[in-house]
């Protein structure tokens, strides 16, 4: 009997062997839930020792009789390995949960990113070009030492906000797909599995299934057979009436996602619309400066002369920076109006 509950034991506690999560949320709820498993998994040890007062008038007299009793064995509860699945279950779950939600948010972060490194990369060749034409002209006494050490400066500022970007973008996993649309779905989908599993838990906690093993004798007795084995199954009948409020607690859940934001679930849909709101605002603002930059560049063209030149130097850096940003949250709204399912305006 002890070998085989022994070697069933060692295979599921053998389960819980694995990688060390990438994650820190997820190493802590499923090392919680390792914890957790780990004694609805394992067997108790039971025993008891005392008196027992027997009657004075008995069947069978027996002048030996002994008032001390030991009972003592293992029970184990095979609806607990149930329970300890489930626990693993939802914590898988919530990780998934957990990392759906972090894609989400990485996944229009990056592609912000990546459309501002597009437009300063293409910007750097320009303005290294610049630079080496003022090293040039100073060369030949066309240009002073201070403008060129302004035009250097300002090349140095467009280069370290260029570096900056791709350390924020290789910080970042890239994108899992080319598209975002309805990325919020995998998130609802884990988050409804968490709720699925956490209904299983409440299931199973009604139901009691043990099997318990042992010797129990009088000490001094001389009983044939003190040993036994006894299974025993207990049901809660309110597991009966489980099933509503476990359909309420989920269509709560979803609500509850949807519409509200805890601490530790930040990017819901009404923050996330929020944030759009935002992130348009930015667009348009930085558009607006984008254009009027450009369109005195435009008119700088027209005009001749080394002071012409140089302010319009300084103008393209700016246009430059603010072509960028407004790549930037041009992007970044985009993201967020394809997972939200908006259409762009």
């Amino acid at each position: 009997m002890r070998i085989p509950i022994t070697a069933t034991l060692l295979t599921v506690l053998a389960g819980t062997a694995r990688a060390e999560p990438p994650d820190a949320y997820c190493e802590h709820v499923q090392g919680v839930a390792d914890a957790q498993s780990a004694t609805l998994f394992a067997p108790d040890l039971f025993a008891s020792f005392g008196y027992v007062d027997q009657p004075e008038t008995v069947m069978v007299p027996d002048s030996t009789a002994n008032d001390v009793r030991i009972t003592a064995g293992l029970r184990y509860r095979l609806s607990g390995i149930y329970e300890g699945i489930v626990t693993k279950k939802r914590a898988k779950a919530d990780c998934k949960r957990h990392e759906a939600l972090e894609q989400v948010q990485g996944d229009t972060t990056y592609r912000a990113l990546e459309a501002r490194a597009a437009v300063l990369g293409d910007a750097m060749a320009k303005a290294d070009k610049m630079l080496a034409a003022a090293d040039a002209d100073l060369d030949k006494r066309r240009a002073t030492a201070q403008e060129v050490t302004a035009t250097r400066l300002r090349v140095d500022e467009l280069r370290e906000l260029a570096a900056d970007t791709q350390r924020q973008l290789d910080a970042l996993p890239a994108p899992a797909s080319k598209s975002n649309a309805r990325a919020m779905d995998a998130y609802y989908a884990a988050d409804a599995e968490v709720e699925q599993q956490e209904a299983a838990l409440r299931r199973a906690k009604a139901i009691d299934v043990s099997f318990r093993f042992g010797f129990d004798k009088f000490a001094g007795g001389d009983d044939d057979s003190p040993y036994f084995a006894v299974v025993t199954v207990g049901v809660n009948l309110g597991v009966l009436f489980q099933g509503s409020g476990n359909k309420r607690a989920a269509r709560g859940q979803a609500r509850l996602i949807r519409e509200e934001a805890g601490a530790e679930m930040a990017s819901t849909d009404t923050r996330m619309r929020s944030l759009l709101v935002i992130e348009s605002k930015r667009e348009e603002e930085t558009g607006i400066l984008a254009a009027d930059l450009k369109q005195q560049l435009d008119a700088l063209d027209d005009l001749g002369g080394s002071e012409a030149k140089r302010y319009r130097q300084t103008v393209w850096f700016d246009w430059v920076k603010a072509s960028a940003e407004h790549a930037y949250h041009a992007a970044h709204a985009a993201s967020l109006r394809e997972i939200l399912g908006e259409e762009s305006p």
